[in-house]
C-alpha cells in the first residue's frame, strides 16, 4: 500500500509540471476576486479560477489563492488538495 506522504508527493510533483509544461492561458487579474457573499472587507488579495490540465477531456484543477495579510512574499506557500479515492 502507497503512503500517503508519498500520495502527496507525487501531487505537488504532478502540480509542477503541469505548472512548467502547460501555459496558464488566465491572467491573474482575471482571477482576482474583490469580494464574496458574507465576507467582510479584507486586507489580502485572494484569486480563484481553473488550470487546465487535458484539453482533450476538457479537464481542470480548480484553484483558491489567498494571499498572507501580513509579509506575504515571506510566507510559505501551502497547497491543499481535495479529492475521491485512489484507485
Amino acid at each position: 500500500m502507497i503512503s500517503q506522504q508519498w500520495i502527496v508527493m507525487g501531487i505537488i510533483l504532478c502540480a509542477s509540471l503541469v505548472h512548467t509544461f502547460l501555459p496558464v492561458e488566465a491572467s491573474p487579474m482575471a482571477d482576482k476576486i474583490t469580494s464574496l457573499p458574507g465576507q467582510p472587507p479584507v486586507s489580502f488579495q485572494q484569486f480563484a479560477g481553473y488550470i487546465t490540465v487535458d484539453q482533450k477531456q476538457h479537464r481542470a484543477l480548480f484553484y483558491y489563492f489567498v494571499e498572507a495579510e501580513a509579509q506575504a512574499a515571506s510566507k510559505p506557500l501551502v497547497l491543499w488538495l481535495n479529492g475521491g479515492k485512489l484507485r
